[in-house]
């Protein structure tokens, strides 16, 4: 079968397609032929080393950490209740990737598709929609609060917005003049990345959540009232005010409540535009590039 992954670390130039063997399934994974595979920033820091001592990687390595598709084969500690020919999504086994004809899923994470979802947005809920969710339980958001979110328009960001509004929080966006809308449309306050950015913002914040990392970050922390930080980009700039990374939840149940959302409608899993698995090159520039508007899928035909 073939991957879109890499086999050394480094920029974009080591990455492409590769022909492997079809993995094998292991106590608690399952095999699935995917369908659509979701693309985050995440995937880039790994490609490039930077997460080399918490990300185990076996060469050669497909990109992608969360995917969807149909149960082709079972682990002996697959949960009950998922057969093969079921569609479902979940996170990827450790030290296994998402771009590829088929992929191995931690069966502790595996949800069976519910009516109402489809695949794509299925494939985008384990790494940004989890984490959002993640996320604003920590910040412990609520009617009283005003929540500042840094990356906005990108995938966590999108899922972020909607979830604290959702807690009856005032929410204001920081994202590019492109993404306004979007951000409106999800019910934040937006305001313009760039700079001075932090004196558009109009006063203090309660909680914050942040997307960007970096000085980005450090200029949020000047309005922040209190402790309540978590980041997804810069835990140990976070810290600086109290605040740690977000602590990540890959579980059925967690997955399951958020497709459950999802496929009601109480919560949209915010899409850019498909790519196809033979551009999948294309997919990750996007997302490195920091033009993604939502979340960026591959699909496989």
């Amino acid at each position: 079968m073939y991957i879109f992954g890499f086999e050394t670390y480094g920029g974009p130039d080591v990455q492409g397609f590769h022909r492997v063997p079809v993995p094998t399934v292991g106590p608690e994974t399952i095999r699935i032929r995917v369908v659509a595979a979701g693309v985050n920033p995440a995937d880039v820091k790994v490609r490039s080393g930077a997460r080399q001592q918490g990300f185990p990687v076996v060469f050669p390595m497909a990109m992608g950490r969360e995917a969807c598709g149909e149960v082709l084969a079972l682990g002996a500690d697959a949960p009950a209740g998922i057969a093969v020919g079921d569609r479902v999504f979940g996170a990827c086994a450790a030290g296994t990737g998402a771009f590829g004809e088929q992929a191995l899923l931690s069966a502790a994470s595996v949800v069976r598709l519910p009516d109402g979802l489809d695949p794509l947005r299925a494939a985008s809920i384990p790494v940004a929609a989890g984490t959002a969710y993640d996320a604003v339980e920590e910040l412990d958001c609520g009617k009283d609060d005003t929540v500042l979110v840094l990356g906005a328009g990108g995938g966590v960001g999108v899922h972020a917005i909607q979830l604290a509004r959702q807690t009856g929080a005032r929410v204001i966006g920081v994202a590019s003049a492109e993404k306004r809308v979007l951000v409106e449309r999800l019910g934040a306050v937006h305001v313009a990345s760039g700079n001075g950015w932090e004196e558009r913002v109009g006063g203090q914040v309660d909680a914050l959540l942040d997307c960007v990392g970096g000085d980005v970050l450090a200029q949020g922390l000047t309005l922040l009232r209190g402790t309540r930080v978590r980041s997804i980009a810069d835990p140990e700039g976070a810290s600086a005010a109290g605040g740690v990374r977000v602590t990540r939840r890959r579980t059925t149940e967690v997955f399951g409540r958020i497709a459950t959302m999802a496929a009601g409608g109480d919560l949209e899993i915010v899409l850019d535009d498909p790519v196809p698995f033979e551009e999948a090159g294309r997919a990750v520039a996007r997302v490195e590039q920091g033009h993604a508007r939502g979340k960026t899928v591959v699909t496989f035909t």
